[in-house]
């Protein structure tokens, strides 16, 4: 079974429209991301969401430094921007707003991939601790559950270890 051809054409339910622009935007992303790192260009990304929320990208170079770039080519390879002073003036506006914020608080970037790393790092974490819980969960048994021998032979040991070591540490804290 395919996929459905959606028809090209405004979403009309606001809810929808927002979810779609949500999981398009990431893909979007994505891509450029992988553009970027396979192709080893320069991408940016400038775009609205339908709040009106600013979402920029850029890879290989600022989005400033992009701008710039294709600002400085001749004017018959960028013919669509008919007013080079208001973008040089945008990207002195850009410049400025990103040495105020600082290089490290620029939080509109590529937030697709980035949340993607993210959540293959809690996926990651909650897999170790699913592990630990399992083996915690061999310790808070009762030892009426235990059901062998050598499972509470392997208790013994442990909580004869570990009363030495509080033992131990107990001494230590006497003689201070």
């Amino acid at each position: 079974m395919g996929r459905v051809k959606i028809q090209m054409k405004k979403i009309e339910d606001r809810q929808q429209r927002n979810i779609s622009f949500a999981k398009r935007k990431n893909g979007l992303l994505k891509k450029a991301y992988e553009l970027s790192l396979l192709c080893d260009v320069a991408v940016g990304l400038i775009f609205f969401s339908p709040s009106g929320k600013l979402f920029i990208f850029d890879a290989k170079l600022s989005i400033e430094d992009i701008i710039e770039k294709y600002n400085s080519q001749p004017t018959y390879k960028n013919a669509r921007l008919k007013d080079a002073t208001a973008i040089e003036e945008l990207i002195a506006k850009m410049r400025k707003e990103s040495m105020r914020s600082g290089p490290n608080l620029r939080k509109i970037h590529d937030d697709g991939v980035r949340n993607q790393i993210q959540q293959k790092k809690i996926d990651e974490c909650r897999i170790k601790l699913a592990e630990v819980e399992r083996e915690l969960g061999r310790y808070l048994k009762s030892p009426n559950q235990w059901e062998s021998l050598a499972e509470l032979i392997d208790r013994v040991e442990l909580l004869e270890t570990t009363l030495a070591k509080v033992q131990s540490r107990k001494k230590e804290l006497e003689s201070k």
